[in-house]
C-alpha cells in the first residue's frame, strides 16, 4: 500500500508540476536512449559476421573491376569474353614465411567454389596458388616457396619471364629468363603476364630493385622488391578463371 501511494503521489507530482514535469521527461530520455544504444550495440554485435562477409563481397567486387581496369583498361562494363574471372573472398588462418617452402591455409574450400589451380591475391598483389582442398578450407603454395612459378612481364615493355623464390628473402623474388638485349631500368614495373590460367594479365606484384648480366648468360639477373608484405596479409581473394577448364584442355591435348 506505501509503494501504491508513493507512485500516485509520483505521478501528481509529475503531472501538475511543469517544473518536475520536465526533469521527468529528461531524465526519461536520457535513460531509454542509453538502453536503446546498449540494445544496438548488443545486436550490431552479433551481426557483425553478416556484415562482415557483406563487406567482403563488396571489396571482391570492386577488386575484380581494379584488375580489368590493370589488365585491360577502363570501360563501363567489363568484357566477360577477355576477362571471364570471378573473386572468392576468404581470410588466412596459418601460414608459414620463414622456410624453404612455405604454405597457407584459407578459409574457404570446394562447399565455396575453390579448387586447385586458383590463383589467390590480396589488394597489394599475388599471394600464391591454391595446391588442395576440402570442403571447407583450401591450402595455398605460397609465392614463397621454392615450387613457386609465376609468369610475369615487365610492364609496357612486352618482355616475360618467369618470377622465382631463391634466397630466402620475404620481401624479393627473381625474375628469370629475360634476354639480356631488353630494356630494363631499376623501378620499371613487374605484372602478371596473363598466360597462365592462375591471374590474368596486368595484377601488380613489384618492381625491379636490381639487374645486371653475369659473365657468359645471355638473360638478365633481375630482383624484384615486392610490394606484398605477406607477414601482414590477413584478407585475400581467390581467382576462378571460369575458362580455365577449356584453356587447359586445349593446352593438354
Amino acid at each position: 500500500m506505501f509503494l501504491l501511494l508513493e507512485v500516485i503521489c509520483f505521478v501528481l507530482i509529475v503531472n501538475y508540476n511543469s517544473s518536475q514535469r520536465s526533469i521527468y521527461l529528461n531524465s526519461s530520455n536520457i535513460i531509454s536512449g542509453n538502453l536503446f544504444t546498449e540494445k544496438q550495440r548488443f545486436l550490431n554485435f552479433f551481426s557483425l559476421s553478416q556484415q562482415l562477409d557483406s563487406i567482403q563481397q563488396e571489396n571482391a567486387r570492386l577488386m575484380r573491376r581494379v584488375l580489368y581496369y590493370e589488365g585491360y583498361g577502363n570501360a563501363p562494363e567489363i568484357d566477360s569474353s577477355v576477362f571471364n574471372y570471378s573473386l572468392i573472398p576468404a581470410q588466412i588462418i596459418n601460414q608459414t614465411i620463414h622456410s624453404r617452402n612455405n604454405y597457407l591455409t584459407i578459409n574457404k574450400g570446394s562447399v565455396d567454389g575453390v579448387s586447385p589451380d586458383m590463383g589467390v591475391i590480396n589488394k597489394n598483389g599475388l599471394i600464391g596458388i591454391v595446391q588442395n582442398s576440402n570442403t571447407n578450407f583450401s591450402r595455398v603454395l605460397s609465392i614463397l616457396n621454392s615450387k613457386s612459378r609465376i609468369s610475369a612481364r615487365i610492364k609496357n615493355k612486352g618482355y616475360f619471364g618467369n618470377l622465382v623464390w631463391k634466397n630466402l628473402d620475404v620481401e624479393r623474388m627473381e625474375l628469370e629468363a629475360i634476354p639480356a638485349h631488353a630494356t630494363v631500368a631499376i623501378g620499371d614495373t613487374i605484372t602478371t603476364s596473363g598466360y597462365s590460367t592462375m591471374f590474368p594479365q596486368g595484377i601488380q606484384i613489384g618492381t625491379i630493385e636490381t639487374f645486371n648480366v653475369k659473365k657468359g648468360a645471355s638473360n638478365y639477373t633481375i630482383t624484384v622488391k615486392l610490394n606484398n608484405d605477406l607477414s601482414k596479409s590477413k584478407r585475400v581473394f581467390i581467382i576462378d578463371n571460369k575458362s580455365q577448364p577449356l584453356q587447359r584442355m586445349i593446352e593438354e591435348e
